[in-house]
């Protein structure tokens, strides 16, 4: 599963947002009227902030990452570095488990993966990364540097913390979602789902 850490914040933000919400009215703002103010939804002045991830995940979740187009991603090599592992998604295991199939089972195949194990053969074999990459799965664990301001996250975290969402996304938005609760809960620590206001039929993506 995805894994984050949270690698650098912008330290006062919370300074450096009651100074651009001040400019406007030429007035001191306090924190609850920043609150009000990002609830309205003028969410410019949370541009002035950032935060930076390291970021685990398959290769799979990073072409759903990158849709996100005002984030700023620098990723592992495929040119090179040397991949080695693949997420299993948790409808594998609960197939297996429907099956009787044990969890540690499900984990060997790790290594069995047979597009992982014809790419390290190839690499073996002395075949280019760059070449031998063309045989990697989607399910390939990678990593990243993902950096955002905080409106970019703002308005990243309702849509993969929705139900829809991918699984692995999901948890990895969750782990993203805790880390800026913790680091700044002035902006990040509510309720981003917006279920009240969502247009989806169904809460299940089919």
């Amino acid at each position: 599963m995805p894994t984050v850490d949270l690698i650098s914040m912008t330290s006062n933000y919370m300074t450096l947002l009651q100074c651009a919400c001040r400019q406007p009215y030429g007035k001191d703002v306090t924190e609850k009227s920043i609150k009000k103010i990002i609830e309205s939804g003028h969410l410019s002045v949370l541009e002035h902030c950032y935060a930076s991830f390291l970021v685990t995940c398959s290769v799979r979740v990073l072409g759903q990452l990158t849709r996100h187009r005002h984030l700023s991603f620098t990723c592992k090599s495929a040119r090179g570095s040397v991949f080695d592992t693949c997420i299993i998604p948790d409808g594998m295991y609960d197939l297996a488990r429907r099956h009787g199939v044990l969890k540690e089972v499900v984990d060997s195949m790790i290594d069995k993966h047979p597009m992982l194990h014809a790419y390290k053969e190839c690499i073996a074999d002395g075949l280019a990364e760059q070449d031998a990459a063309y045989f990697l799965p989607q399910g390939v664990e990678t990593s990243l540097v993902v950096t955002g301001n905080f409106r970019a996250w703002y308005e990243y975290l309702p849509k993969r913390l929705c139900k829809r969402a991918m699984p692995e996304h999901r948890k990895l938005a969750e782990a993203i979602q805790k880390c800026l609760a913790d680091a700044a809960p002035e902006v990040f620590d509510k309720n981003f789902m917006n279920c009240a206001h969502c247009t989806e039929r169904s809460c299940d993506f089919k």
